[in-house]
């Protein structure tokens, strides 16, 4: 039984290593918005043990930007973005069009799974990027200049990429600014 049990706990624990428990997936603009919005730097600080002391030099380390994930399909082994995910890159232009992101700048990773060459998915997770900020500036009016965009490939896989989970071939909207 204490055999089972410690089966259990390592199997729970490998899968918690790929998980990015934080990383939430909206589907509505109020979703967007709740999770892109900065929290107060002060409260981070005091979460980190930093106290109300004026902390020296960690300003930067204490910053976490917000981030979410989004599901977009793309044809297989292409960056042009299916129609069945126009409807929520929509939802995403609502919340920064909105009053509380309507200055934000956001950075688009693009990321894929390991299927195909590193150099390749590389590739790959840039112009679908890339094809993302397209669509928000050209069909959405989202000003081009406020969304940078990345690209991860296949190097940070939210589950071990011997499997082909969907969230892997994901993009991912962090605020910036």
């Amino acid at each position: 039984m204490k055999q089972l049990v410690l089966i259990a706990i390592l199997t729970s624990g490998f899968n918690l290593v790929w998980a990015d428990s934080s990383l939430q997936f909206p589907t509505t603009e109020e979703e967007f918005v709740q999770a892109l919005q900065v929290k107060s730097s002060r409260s981070q600080r005091q979460a980190k043990g930093f106290g109300n002391n004026k902390p020296k030099g960690v300003k930067n380390l204490v910053k976490d930007n917000p981030k979410v994930g989004a599901l977009i399909q793309f044809d297989f082994d292409s960056a042009t973005i299916k129609p069945e995910s126009y409807a929520l890159l929509r939802e995403f232009a609502l919340a920064l069009q909105g009053a509380v992101l309507s200055n934000a700048k956001i950075q688009i990773n693009g990321h894929t799974d390991s299927i195909g060459t590193e150099a390749y998915n590389l590739d790959l997770s840039k112009r679908r990027a890339q094809a993302v900020k397209d669509f928000l500036v050209l069909t959405c009016g989202i000003q081009a200049n406020r969304l940078t965009i990345v690209a991860h490939g296949e190097s940070q896989p939210l589950y071990p990429n011997d499997t082909e989970n969907e969230k892997n071939r994901r993009v991912e909207f962090v605020r910036v600014e």
